[in-house]
C-alpha cells in the first residue's frame, strides 16, 4: 500500500457540474497532460484513496477544468465528490521530470524539507505549500517549532539553489512576527 504522503496533489473538485456526473475541478498542477483521456487519477475520499480512469477532460477557464471520471455517472456521485483532492503518484510525476525545462524548475513537492534561510542563517524548513486566492504560499517552520506563512513569489523566496535542498527568503518588512 502506498503512504499518504507519496501523493501529490493535481485538482480539487470544486463541486458538480450538469446531471451527468461531470466534476468541475480546480487544477493545481501545471502539467495538464496529467488529465488526458485514460489516465488514472486518485481521489481522496471519506473511505480512502480510490482510483479512477478520466473519460474526458476539458478546459473552462484559467484553471478551471471540467471532468468526467469513470465510475461517477450521475449528480448526486458528484456531489459527493465535492471538495476531494485529486492526486497522482509520486512515481507517476517522476515519469515527467524530463519536461521540466530548465535547470531552475521542480516540482513543488522538491521543496518539502528544504531547509530555509533568512540573511544567511537556518530559519526553518518547508512544511507545505498551499493555495491561496491570489496564488502559492509556502508554510515554513522554523527552528523553534514556529509556523510562518511566505507568499510564493520571485521577490520573497528564492529557489536557485534547490538542488542543494535550500531556499532563501526575503520577506517584506513585518511579514514575519520575530
Amino acid at each position: 500500500m502506498i503512504q499518504e504522503n507519496e501523493y501529490l496533489r493535481i485538482a480539487v473538485i470544486t463541486g458538480p457540474h450538469a446531471l451527468h456526473g461531470r466534476l468541475k475541478i480546480l487544477v493545481v498542477s501545471d502539467n495538464i497532460s496529467r488529465f488526458q483521456k485514460g489516465a488514472e487519477v486518485i481521489v481522496k475520499e471519506e473511505k480512502g484513496f480510490v482510483p479512477y480512469k478520466i473519460k474526458e477532460c476539458s478546459p473552462v477557464k484559467g484553471k478551471i477544468f471540467l471532468l468526467y471520471l469513470d465510475g461517477v455517472s450521475d449528480r448526486n456521485k458528484a456531489e459527493d465528490l465535492q471538495g476531494a483532492e485529486i492526486f497522482i503518484t509520486r512515481e507517476e510525476a517522476e515519469k515527467t521530470r524530463d519536461e521540466l525545462l530548465e535547470d531552475e524548475e521542480f516540482y513543488y513537492y522538491d521543496l518539502m524539507g528544504c531547509s530555509v534561510y533568512l540573511e544567511g542563517s537556518l530559519f526553518g524548513e518547508v512544511a507545505d505549500i498551499i493555495e491561496a486566492g491570489a496564488g502559492e504560499v509556502i508554510i515554513i517552520v522554523d527552528t523553534e517549532g514556529k509556523k510562518h506563512m511566505i507568499p510564493f513569489i520571485e521577490s520573497m523566496v528564492d529557489t536557485s539553489r534547490i538542488k542543494d535542498q535550500r531556499i532563501d527568503i526575503s520577506p517584506v518588512e513585518g511579514l514575519l512576527d520575530l
